[in-house]
């Protein structure tokens, strides 16, 4: 065992010493094997993690050994199922299913009846229903009737996307919250509309509803000329997907165009090799790129590197070289097997910590790693 004030000392040590060896080695060519090595290991990880009733670790301490009990979040455990869903696609490795079924029957237990019989939302766990739980939870739902209909449950994905179908206003944009009581929060997300968006796609792919794509095209509409009249584009990563999924239905060439100019903001702050922190290329800024920003970027901009590649946009080939950099960055940000600076780096192996300076691994951290070396994967190999 380690000795107790050692280990007080031992983090300022191990923070230089991972600063200094997180810089991705730019001389080897990356190949589909080894992103989706990477995606494996971390689908490993979310097994490990994964607790009896279906539910993970939310966060851990890679260094201390020690698992979280912060306020557990079903947007991130959503999100985390779907990960787990795509990794099956890409290798059929049946524990990958099975997890994710774990951890959708443990998801299905926080949707309540709303107001009428026919729509569903998503109670999270500090008590607010939000657009993006249900938007999560929904594609989550449609990955699994996709790849396994035998435990699907249409009944329950469509009762959730009616719910996102009430919230959608007038004008198109959507209200962050179905109102439980009083006054709904304040927050407004710039994440929630993509991705109830995107989950609304990936039902109407399955049952053919034109009021899914309808609403969709809707609220496309509203976000694009919204977001021109900003000052400076957002990252909105979601946005991106749903844009994607809409523009195979609808091939509307200002959908392209919008994720295109969104992933060229993105990339315009992106480090480069002429970065003076070698640790900090493929990363994002402003500051200390972190490994879960550079993957949901990259999740976006491998949206709208299919959507350059489909329309024969020119700007395909640098975002393709934007999405190769940041693949590097992530693969730096993975703890290993042969890490020798942890406890127990048979456990911690294949998570994604927040950054070069950080031990913490936290589900979300995880499977947006995933999803973002997977779709690099099959889009540039």
């Amino acid at each position: 065992m380690i000795p107790r004030p050692f280990i007080k000392c031992l983090p300022v040590f191990l923070t230089i010493l991972a600063a200094a060896s997180a810089s991705p080695c730019f001389a080897d060519d990356l190949n589909r094997e080894q992103l989706i090595a990477s995606a494996r290991a971390g689908g490993d990880y979310l097994i490990r993690m994964q607790k009896q009733d279906g539910s993970f670790h939310y966060t851990y301490d890679a260094l201390q050994d020690r698992t979280g009990s912060e306020t557990y979040n079903i947007l991130r455990h959503a999100g985390t199922a779907y990960a787990l869903l795509d990794l099956y696609a890409t290798t059929r490795d049946q524990r990958y299913l099975d997890s994710a079924h774990r951890a959708i029957v443990f998801l299905k237990a926080r949707f309540r009846p709303a107001r009428g019989n026919r729509s569903s939302y998503v109670l999270d766990f500090d008590g607010n229903a939000k657009l993006g739980a249900n938007g999560l939870a929904l594609i989550a739902l449609a990955r699994q009737l996709e790849l396994d209909p035998k435990r699907g449950d249409r009944a329950s994905a469509e009762r959730l996307a009616y719910l996102i179908l009430s919230l959608q206003r007038k004008n198109g944009s959507f209200a962050s919250y179905y109102r439980l009581h009083g006054k709904e929060p304040a927050r407004v997300s710039l994440y929630y509309p993509g991705e109830a968006m995107l989950g609304l796609v990936q039902l109407f792919k399955l049952n053919g509803d034109r009021r899914l794509i309808e609403a969709v095209r809707r609220g496309a509409d509203h976000l694009i000329a919204a977001q021109r009249n900003m000052d400076e584009l957002p990252d909105d990563a979601w946005l991106m997907q749903a844009l994607d999924g809409l523009h195979r239905v609808r091939k509307v060439q200002r959908y392209a165009d919008h994720a295109i100019a969104l992933a060229e903001s993105m990339i315009a702050a992106q480090y480069t090799a002429e970065s003076r922190h070698a640790g900090y290329i493929g990363g994002f800024g402003p500051g200390r790129p972190r490994a879960t920003p550079a993957a949901s970027r990259s999740e976006g901009i491998v949206a709208a590197y299919r959507m350059a590649r489909a329309t024969g946009d020119a700007r395909a080939t640098p975002i393709g070289a934007a999405l190769k950099l940041a693949a590097r960055f992530l693969l730096s940000q993975q703890f290993d097997i042969h890490d020798t600076s942890l406890l127990k780096p048979a456990l911690a192996a294949g998570g994604f910590r927040e950054s070069a300076t950080s031990w913490q691994v936290r589900i979300d951290y995880v499977q947006h790693n995933i999803a973002a070396l997977l779709g690099i994967a099959e889009a540039l190999y």
